[in-house]
């Protein structure tokens, strides 16, 4: 793994002076649940009060019975990300009390590597106060009230969660009173080693601050009750591995009938909704479904009142509804995805808040073997990059404001301590999809923060020949493309576009140069210095029918594409000799690529070469758009538009390889720059028109809930900024928004558009309306901005601050 490009703390950082501990040690660490409790006594409360955190993989903090936060960011053992919190507004003058839930799973997941090592490392330093932990110091135990065998929420998540609360509840967080029983291992006194690890001992090397704020948490209530069905238990309902599966596969079909969600007893209030449930008696169920109102990702937080102890509550998490009536994936489908979780109640009252970060429109409360009514408040704390949303885009079209909309709330939920494909199914930090996330985040936020740590993240895990990972960090070996490795420099650039910050790409130089080392070595290359498909590893592309054979096209254009950018990073930074490299090789494979794949007799780029260097498969969508991009046979680009292009964009059936929902953003852009605005916009209003029903962008154009696809996507979620550039007009033409363009185009049936872009730069806003047969625009361009005007009978350029007026 590579260095840590965020710097080491400092000599003197009171984590230098506190050990890693965990109860147990090194031993029993699958889907472990630990508790650790600090009291102390303060005589004043300090101006300010940092607190530095973490645990391997993760913990919440509370503080005086408040919670506070969670994190840490995901990372790698050797820099582990640390947070630093002001606590000041918890404390108190007396006596007060840190209490940290924290967990691992045990095992490596798709975003978590596990070393056979767990920890928590907390410290700080107020005036004479020190904090650190230590074994002594601390109280720890482990939390054997969660049941350690159950089933995995997905193939790329940690475990599904079953809490038993009559063996363990809360008073340790709330109560002031320290707890006196507890015992933190098995191991005798001359083992108390095992129960810590020395700062800066292997794994953990050194800690590194998260880079990124703290996720935004707020408590909300569900929207609704939409549904109720009562069914019956069936056989070993109560100590299934399973919990999701068995539901399902044995006991969902036995709800014979599902009432309206306003037959159950219910209360709503501004952070939670309190429902009182009927008994149905032992051996049944009350299948009670939930409405969020819109996709929401966060963790549940349950009280119950007039428990008997016999109860079982479960907790089942779904992407849509229909009828009111859950929609559940079958077991098998969407990468073996299994999400619910359990609660057995103690007697009387329990207050419990679930632990992993679950992302679901709905979910159903199934509860089992009630005698008598039960209240079941509920809320949900929500977990989110903390976005502020300054961009914004509007027009007179109702449906396609409605397609901004949820492209933007999907670019929400889909951030959280990184860019992630989906946070239901995976919460992996797929690149191919952080490249499309970052843009829709510089139109609608304009943070560059998450995209950087990112980079950061991306290039800490090494695969064979230097390539990078698909996504990181990641259990999976299977995961390693080629062509994401290229989008990764591809983002090292986007990130110096928006930023004009060159030190992303100084720190990560020398790992760019070990990515494009492999595409140099002889095993992918052909005899001429074509690249060749390596079955080593996946070649992505995209969700298509693109060929794999033995010279695909698209991988050698893609490469071009980022060779291309690269070397406009070198002149960047002032590397002459590199960049004249560069751009020698850029220039012999122009060449290359224009003799080797394009068909004069068609006018295309063929789809790949087979074996004897034959054209093979037919010409894809994709190549002629790079073609375009790289500006390759541009006497041929009409030809490309009319052959395949605008047949994509006008939905026509094909016999050749198409663009998925994620890679039409490069179909998008190109062809609006080209002046097929109009075709944009009716390709992306029939293509998303659909997703309106969900309230969220998908994974491809179609989705059905039970076949285990994602309608939660935000690499779908582009329309946020393709809107912005097509009807409103703006368009970046220079590094960190120095120079944009003002052409928006006047769509037939639009009568106005509007949109403002939170630019380094300050905000960049423009509008225009139709006013009879005229329209007025005008724009608003802050200072360090250098306007070109491209309307119907003006064009102009303007370097000076201010609005500027146009009728047309």
């Amino acid at each position: 793994m590579s260095d840590s490009v965020f710097a080491s703390v400092a000599a003197d950082h009171p984590l230098r002076k506190s050990v890693w501990i965990w109860p147990e040690g090194y031993m029993y660490l699958l889907n472990h649940f630990a508790q650790f409790r600090y009291d102390f006594e303060l005589k004043k409360v300090p101006s300010k009060a940092p607190l530095f955190i973490t645990a391997d993989k993760s913990y919440r903090l509370h503080v005086n019975g408040k919670y506070v936060c969670r994190g840490p960011a995901r990372g790698y053992q050797e820099h582990w990300p640390f947070d630093e919190v002001d606590v000041k507004k918890f404390l108190k003058s007396g006596h007060n009390w840190i209490s940290v839930e924290a967990y691992t799973p045990g095992i490596s997941t798709f975003s978590y590597l596990h070393y056979t090592k767990a920890g928590m490392l907390c410290a700080a330093k107020w005036g004479d106060l020190e904090i650190n932990t230590a074994p002594k110091t601390w109280k720890m135990r482990r939390d054997y009230a969660y049941n350690i065998d159950t089933a995995r929420l997905s193939m790329q998540q940690d475990f599904q969660e079953d809490f038993d609360a009559s063996k363990s509840d809360r008073s340790w967080i709330a109560s002031a009173k320290a707890p006196a029983d507890w015992k933190a291992e098995y191991f005798p006194p001359h083992g108390q080693q095992l129960l810590s690890t020395p700062f800066g001992q292997p794994p953990y090397d050194n800690v590194e601050p998260r880079g990124i704020p703290m996720l935004r948490e707020e408590v909300i209530s569900p929207v609704e009750v939409t549904s109720l069905g009562v069914g019956k238990c069936n056989g070993e309902y109560r100590t299934c591995k399973n919990i999701s599966w068995y539901f399902i596969e044995n006991e969902f079909s036995s709800v014979k009938s599902w009432k309206n969600g306003t037959s159950v007893k219910s209360v709503k209030g501004k952070e939670s909704i309190e429902v009182t449930v009927t008994p149905e008696g032992k051996g049944k169920f009350s299948a009670i479904t939930f409405d969020m109102g819109k996709f929401a990702v966060g963790n549940l937080i349950i009280e119950v009142e007039g428990a008997t102890g016999a109860e079982i509550l479960d907790f089942h998490y779904f992407q849509c509804l229909r009828k009111g009536i859950p929609v559940f994936l079958m077991p098998g489908n969407g990468c073996l995805a299994a999400f619910a979780n359990r609660l057995r109640p103690a007697i009387g009252s329990t207050s419990h808040e679930l632990f992993h970060i679950m992302g679901a429109r709905h979910f159903t409360l199934v509860a089992r073997d009630l005698t008598k009514p039960l209240k079941i408040k509920l809320s949900l704390r929500t977990a989110y990059y903390p976005f502020t949303m300054k961009g914004d885009f509007k027009s007179s079209d109702k449906i396609l404001n409605g397609i901004y909309e949820i492209s933007k709330h999907t670019q929400q939920i889909c951030s959280l301590d990184a860019y992630v494909d989906t946070p239901w199914r995976e919460q992996a930090q797929w690149w191919g999809d952080a490249r499309v996330q970052a843009r829709n985040t510089f139109y609608i936020d304009g943070d560059a923060r998450l995209l950087a740590r990112g980079i950061h993240s991306i290039a800490g895990q090494h695969a064979p020949q230097g390539l990078t990972y698909g996504h990181a960090p990641t259990s999976s070996g299977w995961c390693i493309l080629p062509d994401f490795a290229l989008t990764w420099i591809l983002t090292v650039y986007d990130y110096y576009w928006q930023t004009e910050d060159l030190t992303v790409f100084h720190e990560q130089h020398a790992r760019i140069k070990e990515v494009l080392g492999y595409f140099e070595t002889p095993e992918v290359r052909d005899e001429e210095g074509l690249l060749i498909y390596d079955p080593r590893f996946w070649l992505f592309e995209d969700w298509s029918d693109l060929p794999k054979e033995k010279v695909p096209t698209f991988l050698n254009l893609w490469h071009l594409v980022t060779l291309e950018h690269y070397a406009k990073l070198l002149k960047a930074a002032g590397k002459t000799a590199e960049h004249k490299k560069c751009s020698a090789e850029i220039s012999h494979r122009r060449n290359l690529i224009v003799k080797k794949f394009f068909d004069n007799k068609s006018g295309l780029f063929c789809a790949c070469l087979d074996a004897k260097g034959k054209f093979s498969g037919e010409p894809s969508v994709h190549d002629q758009v790079m073609a375009i991009m790289l500006d390759l046979k541009p006497e041929f680009h009409k030809n490309m538009i009319e052959k395949r292009i605008l047949p994509y964009l006008k939905d026509e059936k094909a016999a050749w390889p198409v663009p998925s929902a994620f890679w039409a953003t490069y179909v998008l852009e190109t062809m609006s720059n080209l002046g097929y605005g109009k075709e944009s916009i009716d390709f992306i209003r029939q293509k998303w028109s659909p997703m309106l029903s969900t309230g969220t962008t998908w994974e491809g154009f179609d989705w059905e809930e039970p076949a285990g696809g994602s309608c939660s996507h935000a690499w779908t979620g582009h329309p946020s900024f393709h809107f912005v550039n097509i009807l409103a007009g703006i368009r970046q033409r220079g590094v960190a928004w120095g120079e944009i363009e003002f052409a928006p185009v006047f769509v037939d049936g639009i009568d106005s558009a509007e949109a403002s872009v939170p630019s380094p730069k300050g905000a960049i806003k423009a509008r225009w309306k139709r006013n009879g047969g005229r329209v007025d625009a005008e724009v608003i361009i802050p200072s360090g901005v250098k306007l070109h005007v491209r309307l119907p009978g003006v064009d102009k350029t303007i370097d000076k601050a201010g609005k500027y007026c146009f009728a047309v």
